[in-house]
């Protein structure tokens, strides 16, 4: 679910925000891990 989140966040489809709370800690770790180039 954080990759789930972390390509609609970098689709500009939802915010970092919108993401629920059980689910941001994880969304926040894949960003980190998969920044893009």
């Amino acid at each position: 679910m954080g990759r789930y989140y972390g390509l609609k966040i970098r689709n500009n489809e939802m915010t970092l925000e919108k993401v629920p709370r059980l689910w941001k800690t994880m969304t926040e770790k894949w960003l980190e891990q998969n920044t893009a180039d």
